[in-house]
């Protein structure tokens, strides 16, 4: 395939993409790469954003847990993306900067679906359009998801305000809850922090979203 003049690799590739700061995109990609190695998935965590948080987050893993990851820029990733699938890779994850409009866009041309998080407040709400715009862009497809959500009424309010905005919105709704703090402080993912939890079940129900919009 072919987006614009950037070669696409085979592999099945998730962007993780907000130009907000803040909104969870790293907790997010670490959680989908445990989530997919879990089932079996081959999987690479491209790292683009400058401060290397997931790339960190990784190297802190104990030996023997340690997944596939690397930290690059937007110009290396085609490139990784094509050593990925010669790897028999079957999911490229990639964590974006904010603020970056050219790094997103590289992504998200190079992604089979663009994951966007967002956090059911009015800022973020009001940001997540720039964010949007760049996948439809890309031509690729994209969905929100609604993260670190309190109790209460406002995930919902915040649903219909983005479907209002013509946003796709997936079901699951990941709240804010102490164990993705706790788990990725020492290099876990809530599974292994708390399997049983629910911080756990929300995870998991977020991957088979993103699992079936990717035809993984």
């Amino acid at each position: 395939r072919l987006y614009g003049y950037i070669e696409v690799s085979p592999v099945k590739t998730l962007a993780i993409l907000a130009q907000k700061g803040g909104s969870g995109k790293t907790t997010l990609a670490v959680h989908m790469a445990v989530c997919a190695t879990r089932r079996k998935l081959r999987t690479a965590l491209i790292d683009l954003d400058p401060q290397g948080s997931a790339h960190d987050w990784n190297e802190s893993r104990e030996e023997g847990r340690k997944l596939d990851a690397v930290k690059a820029s937007s110009g290396q990733l085609a490139a990784l993306l094509k050593q990925a699938k010669a790897a028999g890779a079957d999911l490229a994850i990639i964590d974006t900067a904010p603020h970056s409009d050219s790094a997103a866009a590289i992504a998200a041309q190079l992604a089979d679906f663009v994951l966007i998080p967002c956090r059911p407040a009015r800022f973020d709400l009001k940001a997540i359009g720039s964010t949007a715009a760049i996948a439809k862009l890309a031509k690729t497809p994209a969905a929100v998801v609604l993260n670190a959500a309190p109790r209460g009424k406002l995930a919902e309010e915040a649903r219909g305000a983005l479907q209002q905005q013509g946003c796709t919105v997936l079901e699951p709704v990941l709240h804010q809850r102490a164990a993705y703090s706790h788990a990725v402080i020492d290099g876990r993912s809530v599974h292994e922090y708390e399997p049983q939890g629910k911080a756990a079940t929300e995870i998991d129900a977020l991957f088979v979203c993103v699992r079936k919009a990717l035809r993984l």
